[in-house]
């Protein structure tokens, strides 16, 4: 339930599946609540931090109720900031969108969150259990041509993309819309027989590149699959070795399934594997992990990977992500085409890199084409990863956090994917760098103002304090005693010892002057070494205001007297502020203690530079570069044009 149901990436619908995880957890803690539930998750985060409050609704409601944060309206405004932008649709409208832009408090939520959470990276790992080594140190990016084809339909993509900009309303049924746009730069950046279709049924090799990254990916596959042919593993727990020798190799695409044949004409899982048997490799050596839907045919899949009967399984991130245990003999996994989530590569990669592994050593690839914005993509992809692993790694030093969890812009990314320039997709996140870097800037002289007042504020509350404690200690000094038989009060001139005569002649005074709606200032008794004073007023037209005090050092203490107050309770509120005077003097006591120790702080971070001033400076001084060098192609291009 949540009044933010326009923030980007909050489904107040929900899910059956969530739904039903959470019914079961709480019936656990309430029925069984010395029975442990368990959550386990390789990417507990899989694209932003406002994930989080989901985990800790399943594992920790009572410590989100506890600190009144158990509705995610309260708990966005105690941990998120968010930040509404226009934002080009993919039907090419604009429309305000509000996500969150950082979040903040970062301490204290990690610290709850970890209250309940083990979190394990895979340092972390390394030091109990025994993994492969990636053999560069890193996923390697290997890159191929554009083609002249390639070349081509970018210019396609450029006037869809004008066509989008010009239209005027919404689009219609059947009109073009951006995220097509998108999704056909992606598959034309793979192959472009995904969306060139030349009319070749009876040549299959018809429209081939042989230089596109598809075709890099086969041969590299083919490399290691010769390469590593000879390759012994063993059974695991034995010295046994399987009879099959040769490694495995895992290829992860979301796109040119073999369900694209019918859709776009061209598969790339058939082509991988058509090819690779081309070059020599057992047609029974491959195999698609979308024809083994069932629990047993995977498993037997999985033997069969592990005991070297399959050596290159090609599946997507949904299918071959997650659930699969085929990891003995992996030396190398491929990404074909670029995910859109942090946690997609994680799952991805936590095929190969994963304890069983045999191999000492392994090799992850990720393909790109050159002109287009894979290589921009997968740069995204490693700033949204390092946010993650630093929001769940607890560092107590970083209090705020920019949220990664929006996508690239798709206008931008449309652009440089029609452009072939992948400065643009630079220039995109140069520009968001940049107003990150501004909001900071931004809030760190907001920041200084608040400190401005804090010291202000800090000095003002010692000096008005410091007065007070000295006007109060001359209170208690002449205070006289009034509790039990030591009651007396001076009434008109007369003493009174008795309480309720006391109070009554006391309040008649009162309801005298208020009936007779006098003008003046009157002292109407004195009790405990104090006068009590009254002063009337009568305003606007039928109105009159009286104020009744006690009449202190350097202070007038209101004392209450509308309603049904009685004689009694008159007399009660008088000795109950008389007895305050010791409270009083040890609350501003305190405030002064406070104020103190507060001061130094404030007055340290006063004047503080801008920490990130040279970044921003480096950003601006960057983007002004990128700029002058694209509109010096601009120039270029005109010229070249005009002659």
């Amino acid at each position: 339930a949540t009044n933010m149901s326009g923030l980007k990436g909050v489904a107040p619908d929900g899910s059956q599946r969530a739904w039903d995880l959470w019914v079961k957890s709480r019936f656990i803690a309430k029925s069984q609540p010395t029975r442990p539930l368990i959550l386990a998750s390789g990417t507990p985060i899989t694209n932003t931090l406002g994930e989080m409050f989901t985990l800790q609704r399943f594992m920790q409601p009572e410590a989100l109720a506890e600190r009144g944060i158990h509705e995610f309206d309260a708990w966005a405004s105690a941990f998120g900031d968010t930040r509404t932008e226009l934002e080009l649709q993919p039907s090419g409208l604009y429309k305000p969108v509000t996500r969150f832009a950082e979040f903040v408090n970062v301490p204290e939520l990690i610290a709850m969150f970890r209250s309940v959470a083990d979190v394990v990276g895979m340092d972390d790992l390394r030091g109990y259990l025994r993994l492969p080594a990636l053999r560069t140190g890193k996923r390697q990016i290997v890159t191929a041509k554009a083609s002249p084809a390639f070349r081509a339909y970018q210019k396609v993509l450029a006037e869809r993309i004008r066509r989008i900009e010009e239209r005027k309303g919404p689009p219609e049924k059947g009109q073009d819309i951006l995220l097509s746009v998108i999704t056909d730069g992606r598959h034309a950046a793979i192959d472009t027989r995904f969306v060139l279709h030349p009319d070749t049924a009876e040549d299959p090799r018809a429209g081939d590149e042989p230089e596109n990254k598809l075709n890099a990916l086969i041969a590299n596959v083919h490399r290691i699959w010769r390469e590593t042919a000879a390759n012994r593993y063993v059974q695991p727990g034995t010295s046994t070795p399987y009879p099959i020798r040769g490694a495995a190799q895992m290829v992860f695409s979301d796109l040119g399934t073999e369900a694209a044949e019918g859709k776009r004409g061209f598969s790339a899982y058939l082509w991988i594997r058509d090819e690779l048997v081309r070059l020599g490799v057992p047609s029974q050596q491959i195999a698609f992990m979308q024809d083994h839907k069932k629990s047993e045919a995977k498993q037997k899949l999985f033997a069969a990977v592990n005991g070297g009967r399959v050596r290159v399984l090609i599946g997507s991130t949904q299918t071959m992500g997650t659930g699969v245990n085929a990891q003995q003999r992996l030396v190398a996994l491929h990404h074909l085409d670029v995910p859109w989530l942090p946690s997609d590569i994680e799952q991805r990669e936590g095929r190969i890199e994963r304890q069983g592994n045999q191999n000492e050593e392994i090799d992850v690839y990720a393909y790109a084409t050159l002109g287009s914005v894979d290589a921009t993509s997968w740069q995204l992809l490693e700033r949204k990863s390092r946010f993650i692993a630093a929001a769940l790694a607890g560092d107590r030093s970083i209090r705020r956090l920019e949220d990664a969890g929006s996508q690239a812009n798709q206008f931008a990314m449309a652009k440089a994917l029609a452009s072939g320039d992948p400065r643009l997709m630079q220039k995109a996140g140069l520009e968001a760098e940049l107003a990150r870097l501004e909001r900071l800037r931004a809030a760190h002289f907001d920041d200084q103002l608040a400190i401005r007042h804090q010291v202000a504020d800090a000095e003002r509350a010692i000096a008005n304090s410091t007065r007070r404690i000295s006007a109060i200690e001359q209170d208690i000094a002449v205070r006289t005693p009034t509790r039990g038989d030591l009651f007396a009060m001076e009434v008109a001139g007369k003493s009174r010892t008795e309480r309720k005569s006391a109070g009554g002649s006391l309040l008649s005074r009162i309801r005298l002057i208020e009936r007779g709606r006098e003008r003046g200032t009157w002292t109407l008794a004195k009790i405990g070494g104090f006068e009590i004073k009254a002063a009337g007023e009568p305003y606007g037209g039928d109105n009159y205001r009286l104020d009744v005090w006690l009449d202190r050092h350097g202070y007038e203490q209101e004392i209450q007297v509308g309603g049904e107050l009685t004689a009694l309770g008159l007399v009660a509120r008088l000795e109950y502020q008389l007895d305050r005077f010791e409270a009083e003097l040890a609350e501003h006591r305190r405030r002064v203690a406070e104020a103190e120790q507060r001061l130094p702080g404030y007055e340290r971070r006063l004047g503080e530079a801008f920490d990130l001033q040279e970044e921003l400076d480096a950003k601006r001084a960057e983007l002004d570069a990128l700029e002058a060098d694209l509109a010096a192609n601009d120039d270029a291009a005109q010229d070249a044009a005009a002659a």
